[in-house]
């Protein structure tokens, strides 16, 4: 079957076994230099945005197969840097189910009062958000969810990779949970199941 959906797993899989994989081959035997390091970085960095695209189609309507081949050429990268001789940072492994935010829900406020952020979707792992500021990679973000049966849960995130908009003002930006008191994730895991009755 084909689609966006499986183009874009083409180039994932090309990116991976047939540029990532050489490269890697070629620092591992000749040792890293400023232009492999710049080719690993920009590379590396394609693939990380290109993972986060592909896992926001799978979450939208992706079939068994689809998810099923993602997972295998996730699986695969990760082998393929864990393998390598070089320390590189890797994009997010999601362990987590994401739950979508309609445009309508204004499920939380800033701690610090800004009014140009909103979350796309949250799961116990992490959100996913809309900013029009550039957050800082390797920042620490706060938020709070208002829920009417669980109170105020208040979220703290590593922004752990940030792009600009395809369309539209503002960036994209990734953010990973710091570890969280008990009572906050027991609330959060409420809150998500009373978002996604059906799942």
């Amino acid at each position: 079957m084909g689609g966006p959906t499986k183009e874009k797993l083409d180039l994932f899989e090309q990116k991976i076994k047939f540029t990532l994989r050489p490269l890697i081959n070629i620092i591992n035997t000749s040792g890293m230099n400023r232009e492999r390091k710049t080719q690993l970085d920009e590379l590396l960095s394609g693939i990380a945005d290109l993972q986060e695209t592909i896992e926001y189609n799978l979450e939208q309507n992706g079939s068994t197969e689809d998810t099923a081949r993602f997972t295998s050429l996730v699986n695969y990268l990760y082998a393929l840097i864990k393998g390598a001789s070089i320390q590189v940072r890797l994009p997010e492994r999601r362990q987590h189910l994401r739950h979508s935010v309609s445009e309508g829900e204004d499920l939380f406020t800033q701690v610090f009062q800004e009014k140009n952020i909103r979350i796309l979707n949250l799961s116990m792992g992490g959100m996913r958000l809309h900013s029009l500021t550039k957050l800082k990679v390797g920042s620490i973000f706060h938020t709070k969810l208002n829920s009417s049966r669980h109170g105020t849960i208040p979220l703290k995130g590593e922004v752990v990779w940030s792009r600009p908009k395809d369309k539209g003002e503002g960036y994209i930006v990734g953010v990973h949970f710091l570890p969280m008191q008990e009572d906050v994730r027991r609330a959060l895991t409420n809150f998500l199941e009373e978002c996604s009755p059906g799942e």
